[in-house]
């Protein structure tokens, strides 16, 4: 009867002792969710400046050395057609935050963004998107006690009020007038 009684008690202790681990698993979890959202929030913030500044260098306070290259390629081929891009993140969703482990974290993000491209010779606009909504997953892990985003990818993008369409070029670069009459061609005299 006291061996039953001593097993039962160990069973009972070893139940409490997971408990325990998995509460405070789950705790640390839960707290890690607010440092994940900000990560996100200064991400955004650092890729508006970027683009607007035309130095992705900041961005790596927040994601590697290789996403901020990727993005410093994207800002330099757009400087190549000799467009600046000015953006604003008007909304951002956190739609799903799963933290695999404590040093591992996927989440998506509706996020709904303005986007207008200038001439930088002139300022003039070139081409002007608003409302533009994104469906976004990063991919986080934890270095040095300290979250950083290791890959960042478009689920979807939708756009929803295109406000000056980016204008059809030739082969040489130049404008092309695209037909008013439907896409049909222009009648020959």
């Amino acid at each position: 009867m006291k061996n039953h009684c001593l097993f039962a008690l160990l069973c009972q202790t070893f139940i409490l002792l997971l408990l325990s681990i998995t509460i405070a698993g789950c705790t640390n979890i839960k707290s890690d969710t607010g440092d994940i959202e900000n990560l996100i929030r200064r991400y955004n913030h650092l890729v508006i400046q970027g683009y607007r500044n035309q130095d992705m260098n900041p961005l790596q306070e927040v994601t590697t050395e290789e996403h901020a290259r990727k993005l410093y390629h994207h800002m330099s081929a757009l400087g190549e057609g000799k467009l600046r891009m000015e953006s604003k993140l008007k909304d951002l969703k956190f739609k799903n935050i799963d933290q695999r482990s404590s040093s591992e974290a996927t989440v998506e993000t509706e996020e709904t963004w303005d986007f207008a491209h200038h001439r930088m010779a002139t300022n003039e606009k070139y081409a002007e998107e608003k409302d533009f909504i994104y469906r976004m997953g990063y991919i986080l892990n934890k270095k040095d006690g300290r979250w950083i985003i290791t890959k960042v990818n478009t689920i979807s993008g939708t756009s929803t009020n295109t406000v000056i369409p980016w204008p059809q070029l030739d082969r040489k670069g130049n404008k092309v007038n695209p037909a008013q009459d439907g896409g049909k061609p222009a009648n020959h005299p």
